[in-house]
């Protein structure tokens, strides 16, 4: 997989991760956030406010997520 140049955020908690090569992936992150890790992500001003640093989806207060990750959960 590519780097990831720019993540999109959408209604409802969607997330998509655009990469390099021109493709990109939607994944809905509504089940994420009832577990520890993600669960400040529910604040959604907190959800809007990812960035990347072409290797992750970063948030502020060090929540992240990997392209790895991205890629399992959206082979699930």
């Amino acid at each position: 997989m590519g780097k990831i140049t720019n993540v999109s955020l959408g209604d409802d908690y969607l997330l998509t991760v655009h990469f390099d090569n021109s493709h990109s992936v939607t994944i809905d992150m509504k089940k994420k956030l009832h577990t520890a890790r993600f669960s400040e992500l529910r604040a959604l001003e907190l959800f809007q406010a990812a960035k990347t640093d072409g290797k992750s989806v970063l948030w502020p207060g060090g929540i992240s997520i990997a392209i790895s990750e991205l890629m399992e959960i959206v082979t699930k």
